[in-house]
């Protein structure tokens, strides 16, 4: 299966512009990409996977996906498989790339949209 690839966001500009210039707030409703239905998909516990009901832990797990010697699209692959995996069949990559940067805002070179 695929990974990750920017060309397949669906976010606008104008909706990331926004999520980048707002504070992180609990509601993962406003991560570009996720609606009621992935919000209720990242709240089920998974085996060996806890429950994700927050924006914070989200940009945790994008974090804790990070593995030392990793290239940077093998993590956003990591995440992209990582939200399959959760059962969000769409807007992954929009997720994805929302998350990521808005990482790169707090932690700068941890994604480089350019480098796609």
């Amino acid at each position: 299966m695929a990974g990750f690839d920017p060309s397949k966001s669906m976010v606008k500009e104008d909706a990331l512009a926004a999520f980048l210039a707002a504070p992180i707030s609990e509601d993962l409703e406003q991560v570009p990409g996720i609606g009621p239905a992935a919000k209720k998909a990242l709240a089920v516990p998974l085996k060996g996977d806890q429950a994700v009901t927050t924006t914070y832990q989200l940009v945790g797990k994008f974090l804790t996906l990070r593995a030392a010697g990793m290239t940077q699209q093998e993590h956003l692959d990591a995440m992209w498989h990582w939200l399959n995996a959760r059962g969000i069949s769409s807007h992954r990559a929009g997720i994805v790339h929302s998350i990521a940067e808005k990482c790169n805002l707090m932690i700068p070179g941890i994604y480089d949209s350019a480098a796609h």
